[in-house]
């Protein structure tokens, strides 16, 4: 694979692009090192490597550390950083690899919160190596994607770490008492069965995840189209049926909208999470719907979709060094004090997406006297 580097144009905090009435994340900060698909485990069930503008190559911003910095400076309040959403940053490749530490060691530097994304049980293992004091750093998380079975890995992201050893990664993290949490999205309905789903969370109890985060996803044309030629070789046996929870017909593609998005019913949706939820939490750990449900069917009392409790919002407090206050950046999950808001911004409560400005701005004027 091709691999080269350019610099990011323009600003670089930026939230979950859903407005409110789409709105399931919390407020984040997401950051990624390199363009939108640039990965090298080129997994057939990634929505992100299905965007127009996604590339074949992996292209690392060269000067994405500098921009993050200079923004850390300006800014007066800062949502938890998510690292990453559109490539994965633990991928095996140096460059981007020592990107990431890069960017980590400017959050710990700031006192900031973050949570790691991937698919590499290697890559959370290396980067502890490489700077071991995130051990002892209290504001950070990692989840590790676990959507399959070892033995149908092969459909869903056969050049990823293998499925027993992102296991063996969440396990030893939690050992360390670092919150390491499993997502199980997207489960592909028609594929995997209930008792593979099942294995899944007994794999994921034993590692100690305190939580799991799952989806039914969604594809469009060319995603869906991905998975249906890893089927054919792998499965074909589940294809007819895949291709019925997702109402999606081979012989029209041609007539199907390239915005098209190919979903189980949210009838269907309601069913399997409610039944996974109870799964779930039979087991001792938390559940949180990814998007395609609202916040009514997770788990109670969790403080974003996350799950973690070790991640705030931070908030300047002199000599550039920022400080945690009692909020995860969820406005639509709980705000401690919605009149008067520790971040010293009510309108987070309704920006969806927050404005880039919002981050910056001095604290508001109390709008009312709070006793």
């Amino acid at each position: 694979m091709v691999i080269s580097r350019r610099e990011r144009k323009g600003k670089c905090f930026h939230d979950f692009p859903y407005p409110k009435r789409r709105r399931k994340c919390p407020h984040a900060i997401l950051i990624s090192g390199a363009e939108a698909g640039g990965c090298l485990f080129r997994c057939p069930i990634c929505y992100a490597r299905a965007y127009p503008w996604s590339r074949e190559e992996v292209v690392i911003y060269s000067n994405i550390v500098e921009k993050i910095e200079e923004e850390i400076k300006r800014a007066y309040r800062l949502f938890p950083f998510y690292l990453s959403q559109v490539t994965d940053p633990l991928q095996p490749i140096g460059e981007m690899r020592n990107l990431t530490k890069e960017i980590v060691l400017l959050l710990v530097k700031y006192n900031l919160s973050f949570g790691i994304v991937t698919k590499s049980a290697d890559g959370p293992l290396w980067l502890l190596k490489e700077l071991p004091a995130l051990k002892g750093y209290p504001f950070w998380f990692l989840t590790i994607t676990i959507e399959a079975t070892p033995e149908k890995q092969a459909i869903t992201s056969p050049k990823a770490s293998k499925i027993l050893d992102r296991f063996r990664t969440v396990a030893y993290f939690n050992r360390l008492k670092i919150p390491a949490l499993v997502r199980i999205d997207p489960t592909l309905l028609g594929v995997m069965t209930k008792e593979e789903i099942i294995y899944l969370l007994e794999k994921a109890k034993e590692a100690g995840s305190p939580h799991i985060i799952g989806s039914t996803g969604y594809f469009n044309k060319i995603s869906i189209q991905r998975v249906a030629e890893r089927l054919k070789e792998v499965n074909p046996s589940s294809l007819k049926r895949f291709f019925s929870y997702y109402r999606f017909d081979p012989e029209r593609i041609s007539e199907y909208s390239e915005k098209k998005r190919f979903t189980v019913p949210f009838s269907l949706r309601v069913r399997f999470h409610t039944w996974l939820r109870k799964e779930v939490e039979r087991r001792g750990m938390t559940y949180a719907v990814c998007q395609e449900l609202p916040k009514e069917y997770d788990s109670e009392n969790i403080p974003s979709c996350e799950g973690v409790g070790n991640v705030y919002v931070h908030v300047k407090k002199g000599k550039g060094r920022f400080q945690p206050i009692p909020c995860s950046g969820d406005c639509l999950r709980f705000c401690p004090n919605p009149q008067n808001p520790p971040c010293g911004y009510p309108n987070f409560a309704s920006e969806y997406p927050f404005r880039y400005q919002s981050l910056f701005l001095p604290p508001m004027p109390t709008l009312f006297k709070i006793n």
